[in-house]
């Protein structure tokens, strides 16, 4: 059986506002626990991320999803703000230049902020993730990111404003939640944001899919019609002593002759052993 994996990234260094993003991991598994496709994924979870972490990640797990959750922000030289939600402003990065910068806030190595823009994001999802179908970016005014990974995924969900944890956290439950449930990449997002309006909070519009040209949204579900029958043997698997039996027989055949055609084909079909839960590794 083809599993997905759906590779979780956290950082949130020192100095930001702490997001229990681990809550968010263990409530994302959970869900995925829960659904009813659980043993076609496999969620992988890695902690303090730095950004040549995400390079050797891409390339070792060779995902089907990437979620990065925690700060993204603006590089401002000579200022910096602190915010209750996972927008930032920093007056340090690993952006250099004197422009403003906006990117997702990696784990430095002595602890502190690391800015990846935009195009060093895009430019590794082009070297490094061609197995990648989907990315949400679980992080404030991630939008822009999102439009331009389009270049390199087929959907992107990210953020148009700054998110309260508890939303973003909601709507990740109700996304994989749809997503373990076999629901298109579309029906699942939109799963995500009725997540966030349940529980009363008021950022169910921020949640942006971006959807890559030629790309049906509606129809993409990572789990395939083959890979979801795996307790219905392939008709192709029948033995031929079965399938010998003509049109007219089965037709007219009894519920008893229909019983018989049915554990034929069981003990002709070698069924795959799945494990019984999704395991989460960091």
């Amino acid at each position: 059986m083809e599993k997905h994996k759906i590779l979780f990234l956290a950082a949130n260094p020192s100095g930001t506002d702490q997001l229990a993003l681990d809550r968010e991991a263990r409530a994302i598994q959970a869900e995925l626990e829960r659904s009813g496709y659980r043993d076609h994924f496999e969620f992988e979870t890695r902690w303090a991320v730095q950004p040549l972490d995400l390079l050797r990640e891409l390339r070792k797990l060779k995902p089907t999803v990437v979620h990065f959750s925690g700060h993204s922000g603006q590089d401002m030289r000579g200022e910096r703000r602190l915010a209750p939600r996972r927008d930032i402003i920093v007056g340090e990065s690993g952006v250099d230049g004197g422009e403003q910068q906006y990117g997702l806030f990696f784990q430095g190595t002595e602890g502190g902020v690391r800015v990846v823009s935009t195009e060093a994001l895009t430019e590794t999802f082009r070297a490094a993730g061609a197995s990648v179908k989907l990315v949400v970016l679980n992080a404030c005014y991630t939008e822009m990111q999102a439009e331009a990974l389009l270049a390199h995924v087929d959907c992107v969900v990210g953020m148009s404003g700054s998110i309260h944890r508890e939303a973003s956290r909601n709507f990740a439950i109700g996304f994989y939640g749809g997503l373990g449930e076999r629901e298109s990449v579309a029906a699942a997002y939109m799963q995500g944001r009725a997540a966030i309006s349940l529980d009363g909070l008021l950022d169910g519009d921020l949640p942006q899919l971006k959807v890559r040209e030629g790309v049906d949204a509606r129809r993409l579900v990572l789990i395939m019609d083959r890979q979801a029958s795996a307790t219905v043997p392939n008709a192709a698997a029948v033995s031929n002593r079965t399938m010998k039996l003509s049109r007219r027989q089965f037709i007219a055949g009894t519920v008893a002759t229909a019983t018989i055609v049915l554990v034929e084909a069981a003990r002709s079909t070698s069924l795959p052993t799945v494990p019984a839960s999704v395991t989460a590794r960091g």
